[in-house]
């Protein structure tokens, strides 16, 4: 959750710098390089309904999540955009209600709810106080439509992660997710890549490695370990790391807000959180 809840400060701070699909299609293409060999063992045993899964998962998660969400961050601010990912457990839980039969129970629907609230009471009154405009409303449509789509890959992903493990699972998904950017390389400029910073560098060898390597392979290993349902919660920590990150790092304001739909996410993390505790308890005393 730190990682990726670093990662939009680092996306907001390089999409001023270099236009979304030729970061995307560095970060994504240079993460796809470091997790190739991992594919193997997914590869030779490979069968047609993992294929499709495999397919299915890579779009979902590197196109679906990562283009709506780094197009978004041009017209949003960072904390703005890493509380609205705090959306993500709720399409969790929505799709592995109606698709896996997990049922999450009433204490933890509240929770989410006292959650959603907060990411609500931060996010409107920070967009409306930065001025934005008309470009604020498509901005948090396209991270919203990002966060559905994250929701679909945690689902979609975890029977792969089952099959071959999660460090092949994220490797091939991360590798089939990536191939469709290869048709934008000629996006690509030498001399603007020339052009760029060291720190603009450090930002997309961070999102490559940092975000999309160790956040996805932990990520998928934690939801491998503890089910989709139950991991899930902990994405609302991430909006966290993202306020405190862009206030230190981006000089971005904290309003009272803030504080105040900060306190509502992490009263509906510890409520959902309980929740979840106390079942896993009762599986095991039964």
């Amino acid at each position: 959750m730190t990682l990726w809840g670093l990662a939009p400060v680092a996306t907001r701070a390089l999409v001023s710098q270099l236009a979304p699909l030729p970061l995307l299609l560095l970060r994504l293409c240079l993460a796809a390089v470091v997790l190739l060999p991992w594919c193997l063992p997914v590869i030779r045993r490979l069968d047609r309904r993992s294929l499709a899964r495999l397919l299915a998962a890579g779009a979902l998660g590197m196109i679906g999540y990562n283009l709506p969400v780094t197009i978004g961050l041009q017209w949003l601010p960072a904390s703005t955009a890493g509380l609205l990912l705090a959306t993500e457990p709720l399409w969790v839980l929505v799709i592995s209600n109606v698709f896996l039969a997990e049922r999450a129970g009433r204490r933890a629907w509240i929770g989410s709810a006292v959650a959603l609230c907060g990411v609500i009471m931060l996010a409107g009154p920070r967009v409306l106080a930065h001025g934005m405009g008309a470009r604020a409303l498509p901005g948090i449509g396209l991270v919203l439509l990002g966060t559905l789509a994250f929701g679909a890959y945690t689902i979609v992903v975890r029977p792969l992660s089952r099959t071959y493990g999660a460090l092949p699972a994220t490797a091939a998904t991360t590798v089939a997710g990536t191939l469709p950017y290869l048709a934008f390389a000629g996006l690509l400029s030498v001399h603007r890549l020339a052009s760029l910073p060291p720190m603009a560098w450090g930002e997309l060898v961070f999102l490559a490695l940092g975000s999309t390597v160790a956040g996805m392979l932990l990520w998928n290993r934690a939801i491998l370990s503890g089910g989709s349902t139950r991991i899930s919660l902990l994405l609302y920590l991430e909006p966290v790391v993202s306020v405190v990150s862009a206030v230190a790092l981006l000089a971005e304001h904290v309003s009272a807000a803030t504080v105040a739909g900060g306190s509502f996410v992490m009263a509906g993390v510890f409520v959902t959180g309980a929740t979840t505790r106390t079942r896993a308890r009762r599986q095991v005393a039964g």
